[in-house]
């Protein structure tokens, strides 16, 4: 009885979690980069500046990367539905660990345009695979609960991360802090390696013809026309300030990295608590009540931006901003992972997200330019009306 308690016990938290096929390979994976991504976000946007840049060459650097990456991810996800999520995934891995590298030894912000282009080229290269291979590991009725419990893993390091990077860069510089990146992604490669095995079951031929036409990627299918509407304002919205926001902050505020890495903490623990009960609450009540919920809330926040002048209440409203985000990953990740055949989800994905990076890279800059010019609050207003945008757009579509 004891035994076949245990094992009960064990299936259904398996089931509750998921935790099928690749999952739980990816989430140890997932689990140990983001400890690394973490801290890089609160140090990076200073690093910068730190190696003679203006809060313009930052948007640059931004829009560059995204540029890049976005373009490329018009080929990339047809490359994975053709040979596969894995190999793709572990060549994005190496681009980035080279890319970290030489980002420890660059002395001047010149020496960081490299970097941008292997992480653009890395990420084209692992994410509609790694979506793809996320989504393919469940059953549909469990992609939900699927898409939470990866970005789960991502924002418990959360908790602590984002502080002791804020610490570390204040007592020992930034470079220290860009190394423990540099652990982090290649012990996450390794497990990668060892535990994953390919998901792409029917594989499509790759030709040149393959490729399709812009006509095609411009023509959304499935009637998802409104839904691209709506994404491409929303990330355009988050991309005007998302590359530049820490830095504002610092210029604008006086903000100490100690309380940047605290703002991050404060966002990773609203997006790691709600995360898995906003996944089961997305399978149950569907991905359009949580995409429009969750552009309403992340307006509010913007909102609340743009009347702030004080620490605290920038960090009420960036919680505000998470919880926003913990509804948007699960519920866009589950809609077009339903609207899509098996066979060609990574390219709708990749299609997707390339054309919403191609008509978005030039925020970071409009929006370097708008705070250069007009101060914090100007791109913080552009951000907010595109986000109001793309709310209007998500209440007209369609469920999946």
């Amino acid at each position: 009885m004891g035994g076949i308690g245990w094992m009960g016990w064990i299936k259904r938290l398996r089931g509750a979690f998921a935790l099928e096929g690749n999952l739980p390979a990816l989430a140890l994976s997932e689990f140990i980069s983001s400890n690394g991504w973490n801290m890089f976000g609160v140090v990076w946007q200073p690093y910068v500046l730190s190696l003679d840049a203006n809060m313009t060459i930052l948007g640059s650097l931004d829009g560059l990367e995204t540029g890049l990456r976005s373009g490329l991810m018009l080929l990339t996800g047809r490359i994975s539905d053709s040979v596969g999520r894995r190999a793709l995934q572990v060549v994005g891995y190496l681009l980035s660990i080279i890319a970290i590298t030489l980002s420890i030894v660059a002395g001047h912000w010149t020496f960081l345009i490299p970097v941008a282009l292997l992480w653009a080229v890395g990420d084209a290269l692992w994410e509609p695979a790694h979506t793809s291979m996320v989504a393919e590991s469940v059953e549909e009725e469990k992609r939900g609960t699927a898409f939470s419990l990866i970005s789960l893993t991502w924002f418990i390091p959360g908790f602590y991360a984002p502080v002791l990077a804020g610490y570390l860069a204040e007592g020992f510089g930034f470079r220290p802090v860009l190394a423990l990146l540099l652990i982090t992604e290649v012990s996450s490669l390794t497990i990668f390696l060892v535990f994953t095995r390919e998901t792409l079951e029917r594989k499509r031929s790759f030709t040149l013809r393959s490729l399709g036409s812009v006509k095609r990627v411009l023509r959304p299918e499935f009637g998802l026309s409104g839904f691209y509407l709506a994404t491409i304002a929303n990330r355009f919205a988050m991309a005007i300030g998302e590359g530049i926001f820490f830095g504002m902050l610092m210029k604008t505020f006086d903000f100490t990295l100690f309380q940047l890495g605290i703002l991050s903490n404060v966002f990773s623990v609203v997006v790691s608590t709600s995360q898995m009960p906003v996944g089961k609450l997305v399978d149950r009540y569907g991905r359009k009540r949580f995409l429009v919920l969750s552009s309403g809330v992340r307006t509010l926040a913007m909102g609340g931006y743009l009347v702030s002048g004080s620490f605290p209440s920038f960090l009420l409203f960036y919680g505000i901003f998470g919880f926003g985000e913990s509804m948007w990953i699960p519920a866009y990740n589950a809609y077009l992972s339903n609207a899509v055949p098996d066979e060609e989800r990574a390219r709708f994905f990749g299609d997707l997200s390339g054309l919403m990076g191609l008509i978005s890279f030039p925020a970071p800059i409009l929006g370097a330019l708008l705070y250069e010019n007009w101060g914090f609050r100007a791109p913080i207003l552009v951000s907010l009306l595109l986000s109001l945008l793309s709310f209007v757009s998500l209440t007209k579509v369609e469920e999946r």
